[in-house]
């Protein structure tokens, strides 16, 4: 790996971590929390709406690969009974405000480094013209999400190449990682039907063995992708300069770890 992609490597797993403030997939902060039961939003509605809310609704089916677009649609009236771009601040406002308690200070480097991305997507375009709001904390989620949504869609184009579907590109990664592939059908609400048939593709390629674990062929190409990720997600580190990028690197560490 080279020194980019490993620094890549450690901004996104801080990025990440950020933008999770807001959900509920790794942490469970009381802010968010309060926010989701308020409106009563607990669950994808408050994920959806929150993540999806700074663009167009009829737009959100296409932007969202690791859910089947029917649960999307069918989730879109009680998304839009929240008021989608009123939520997305609510939010953000609710996000900061955890932020503030976790971290002493807010990390310059995120308004840095999205002010550098040059957005492709539309979800990514979107959250880069989601306007800051004066607020530091507020901000560095907002900046955190361009960031996190840049590499996202880096990521499914490195996939799309590599001519994986979404879902392919979901069972080959419950693989990668180790994990039971039903739980895409538990987490992510994909039917049996529609897992098996990516399983069967990624089987009929090689990339997957008979018994339904990973082979090396499929280790090699997730490893490629995830490489491909890197080098698209990296390219607004290019203009840095080694010292300045070193030191992004070292404000942005601590927070991989909250």
């Amino acid at each position: 790996m080279t020194e980019a992609g490993a620094s890549e490597r450690v901004i996104a797993r801080a990025v990440d971590r950020v933008c999770h403030l807001m959900w509920f997939l790794m942490r469970q902060e009381p802010e968010v929390i309060a926010l989701a039961e308020e409106h009563q939003a607990m669950g994808f509605p408050h994920y959806l709406t929150s993540r999806m809310g700074v663009m167009e609704v009829d737009r959100w089916a296409d932007e969202v690969f690791i859910a089947p677009r029917s649960l999307v649609e069918h989730l879109l009236p009680r998304c839009l009974a929240l008021d989608p771009p009123v939520y997305v601040d609510l939010s953000l406002a609710a996000a900061g405000r955890a932020l503030s308690r976790i971290s002493p200070t807010p990390p310059p480097a995120l308004l840095e480094l999205a002010e550098r991305v040059e957005p492709e997507g539309g979800l990514v375009s979107a959250w880069a013209r989601w306007s800051r709001s004066g607020d530091p904390y507020r901000d560095s989620v907002r900046d955190a999400m361009v960031i996190r949504e840049d590499r996202a869609h880096g990521h499914y184009r490195a996939a799309a190449e590599a001519g994986l579907s979404p879902l392919e590109l979901l069972v080959l990664t419950q693989l990668w990682k180790g994990r039971e592939v039903d739980l895409i059908t538990k987490g992510f609400k994909w039917g049996e039907p529609d897992v098996a048939l990516a399983t069967g593709a990624l089987q009929r390629r090689g990339l997957v063995e008979a018994a339904g674990s990973i082979s090396a062929a499929g280790r090699r190409l997730r490893e490629e992708i995830e490489e491909g990720t890197d080098r698209w997600a990296s390219r607004y580190l290019l203009g840095l300069g080694d010292e300045r990028r070193r030191t992004v690197v070292a404000e942005l560490e601590p927070l991989g770890s909250i």
